[in-house]
């Protein structure tokens, strides 16, 4: 080993080509980010090409942030956990980007997709939880989280109109366990929830523990990401396992594969439930 490190900007002024890749993510905690960042930037520091990262947080605007990649002499876009904005066809240049979406159907046509989807991952839930007969459910989820929003969009576009009832209670605008509480005060009252991550699907548990609310006996629970967290409570929590690591693997070729001429290959990964004692058939 000599110590060699590659002078990226001197690369580029060679190859007159930035060498720099945007991506555009939405919150940093969502679950599955980090991982499929991580597996992304390894394969494209591999073949010589480095990130520029632009996270929209709670407030942030992809659109602002895509001009500003844009701006700065990106050779593509990455989406992650964000709406690919109707107006980014419309800048100027814009369309010439290779451009992948890694965990949703881009409805604009604007990108490919290459990963998973996070409203097939709704669908699944769902089904679940209709073979065990609930048909009353709720999303419990941060007011500003991506996956929360696609979860519920999908659970009402195609559940809702089979006679399914959808509650929504957001974290933040009161406690898990008075959302949870008024929930039994409906004449339809759930009996099955779906959380946006384990983190929140462990809080609704707790606040069932404390308030009497038997899981899965009275409420089935189901998280997000199955992280370790999932095995590390009683019941022992159902969660949806998504591939991340697969995701960001599976953009960067994409990627590469546009942006060396070849015919690039798009990834349609599935999403799995990890079926645990946090959901059971419907008592009530």
């Amino acid at each position: 080993m000599l110590g060699y490190v590659a002078n990226i900007a001197a690369r580029a002024l060679v190859r007159r080509r930035s060498g720099l890749i945007g991506v555009i993510t939405g919150d940093l905690d969502e679950p599955g980010t980090a991982l499929a960042l991580s597996a992304l930037d390894a394969r494209l520091a591999d073949a010589g090409w480095a990130l520029l990262l632009a996270s929209c947080g709670k407030d942030g605007t992809p659109l602002a942030h895509a001009q500003a990649l844009f701006g700065r002499g990106v050779e593509a876009l990455v989406f992650l956990g964000v709406a690919i904005p109707t107006e980014l066809d419309a800048v100027r240049g814009m369309q010439s980007l290779p451009c992948v979406n890694m965990d949703r159907t881009d409805d604009t046509g604007f990108a490919a997709n290459s990963g998973f989807d996070h409203g097939r991952a709704g669908k699944l839930i769902a089904d679940f939880l209709g073979q065990l007969g609930h048909r009353c459910l709720a999303v419990v989820t941060e007011s500003h989280s991506a996956i929360g929003a696609l979860l519920g969009d999908a659970l009402r576009a195609d559940y809702v109109s089979a006679g399914f009832t959808l509650e929504r209670l957001n974290i933040g605008e009161g406690s898990v366990a008075e959302g949870i509480l008024k929930w039994f005060t409906l004449p339809n009252s759930p009996t099955a929830v779906i959380c946006s991550s384990d983190a929140i699907a462990l809080a609704v548990m707790h606040a069932c523990a404390c308030h009497g609310i038997e899981v899965p006996g009275r409420l089935s629970v189901v998280g997000f990401g199955d992280s370790p967290l999932a095995r590390c409570v009683t019941p022992m929590l159902t969660s949806v396992r998504i591939p991340a690591r697969g995701a960001g693997i599976a953009a960067a070729e994409y990627l590469l594969a546009r942006l060396e001429g070849r015919v690039p290959i798009h990834a349609e990964l599935p999403v799995k439930l990890a079926v645990r004692a946090s959901t059971g058939p419907r008592t009530v």
